[in-house]
């Protein structure tokens, strides 16, 4: 039985391997808009969930989310300038809070 590497199992799974794709995908775009971003926010936001529409991004504290979400529309739109034309709004939640209902 032959061991496969992490990367070759997440290859060989079309399911892990959209979702894998995705990830890069969303920290490839959070590269690319970074700029946008204060240089001291910067380290404070990791890339989350990326579908065709939505792209969540992970702040690390309120404070940071607030800002971040005032930025959105510049995000949104260098977003779009970055290849992402599809794409309809950018979402900020702090990361690790609970999901609000």
């Amino acid at each position: 039985m032959a061991v496969l590497t992490l990367q070759q199992a997440v290859r060989a799974n079309a399911t892990l391997a959209d979702l894998a794709e995705r990830a890069w995908a969303s920290a490839r775009l959070l590269r690319r808009v970074a700029v946008h971003l204060p240089p001291l926010l910067r380290e404070q936001v990791q890339p989350g969930p990326l579908d065709d529409r939505e792209w969540w991004l992970l702040a690390a504290n309120p404070s940071v989310a607030a800002k971040v979400r005032q930025l959105a529309p510049v995000l949104l739109a260098a977003a779009h300038a970055a290849g992402w034309p599809a794409l309809q709004a950018v979402r900020v939640r702090v990361q690790g809070a609970p999901e609000r209902r």
